[in-house]
This record gives structure tokens, sequence and C-alpha cells, in this order.
């Protein structure tokens, strides 16, 4: 969809017992933690680590869904991930925990070059997954779309290391850590192979 994670914008373009595959750019200016180099010796990429695990990890304890509403209501992750797009976060809402060992499905650093792009705020794949927590956006109206320039980008297909336990996934791109982290994670619902899916 175009969605901020970390001073980065995350794309997803599919998941399946098999993989993720996603677009990222960066940076994204940011504004209460901007990360962008030096403009006169900017390096030839730059290195992510990612660390996804399933199911996702607790909230505080509790499950991963505590405190997330879909039309008033307490999230039902059971149900068909339908709608994703309306799921409230309140504000204040605990990120998720670090993960148990045995529960982690991938952990990989990847590299994202210096190549210009623009992406879209929303973008293909908006209501197709949740944030863990209320993220900003540049986005400031509803309904409202724009593009963005980001100066590196890249798209990945990683393989999980093991196949995910459940039928969700959590990526963060801050190992989980620390709690008070000024970032987001990602939990996405695994869907059907597709062209991009290793086993085709």
């Amino acid at each position: 969809m175009g969605q901020p994670v970390s001073d980065a914008v995350f794309e997803l373009a599919g998941a399946c017992v098999h993989s993720v595959r996603f677009a990222i750019g960066a940076p994204l200016d940011y504004p209460y933690a901007p990360g962008r180099p030096a403009p006169e010796n900017p390096p030839a990429a730059f290195y992510r680590r990612v660390l996804a695990v399933s199911p996702p990890p607790a909230r505080a304890g509790e499950g991963w869904e505590t405190g997330l509403t879909l039309d008033g209501r307490p999230f039902d992750p059971a149900a068909e991930p339908e709608r994703l797009g309306d799921v409230r976060r309140p504000e204040g809402l605990s990120s998720l925990d670090v993960p148990e060992p045995g529960k982690i499905v991938l952990d990989q650093w990847f590299t994202i070059p210096r190549q210009p792009r623009r992406m879209a705020f929303p973008g293909p794949d908006q209501g197709r997954y949740l944030l863990s927590v209320p993220y900003w956006t540049p986005v400031t109206e509803p309904g409202e779309t724009l593009t963005k320039q980001v100066d590196y980008f890249a798209t990945h297909r990683l393989e999980w290391a093991k196949r995910p336990a459940g039928r969700w996934v959590a990526l963060s791109f801050d190992a989980f850590w620390p709690p008070e982290r000024d970032s987001a994670d990602v939990i996405i619902p695994l869907g059907d192979c597709d062209a991009e899916c290793p086993t085709s």
C-alpha cells in the first residue's frame, strides 16, 4: 500500500506458506526521526534486517490482536481476513513482544540499492495486512492519494526458513525491539501461492 514502517515504505506483493514477496523503499523522511544519508557521499545501498514470526508474538503478554477492533468490536484473527483496512488500532497500543525463538520463521539481512523510485500512497496492497500499532503516513486526509520519491528501492522474495505455524505472520524491520520502538511491525495473513512463489 505504500505503508511507512521505520522510515521505509513497505509494499506487499504476496505471502504464502513458502515465502513473502515485497517492495521496500527508503528513506521516506519520517518527520520524527529522519534517516537520510549525507547528500555529498550517499552509500550505494542500505542494508536492512527482517525478522518474521508465526504465529505473531504476544502483545504485553496477551494475544497479538489485543486492542485491535473492527466495527467497534474486538478483531477476530480466526475469521476470514477481510476489510483489514478498516481495522482500528488505538493510540498508545503496546508494541508486539520479543518473539520466542522457536516461532521465528525468517531472520535475514537484505539489500536496498540506491535506485530512485516513486511509490504510491495508498498502493495496490491496501487492506491486505495490518500494522501492529498506529504509525505516521504522508497521507493526511481520508481518500487522499499521493506519490513520494525514495532514493533506495528494491523488490525481494524471501523464502521462510521453516514453514509458518499459523495463518498469520508478523514481520519486523527492527527485530521486535525495544518495546518502546518508534516503528510499526507488519502482520500478514498468508494467502495462496502465485506466480512469484518459489514453487511455481
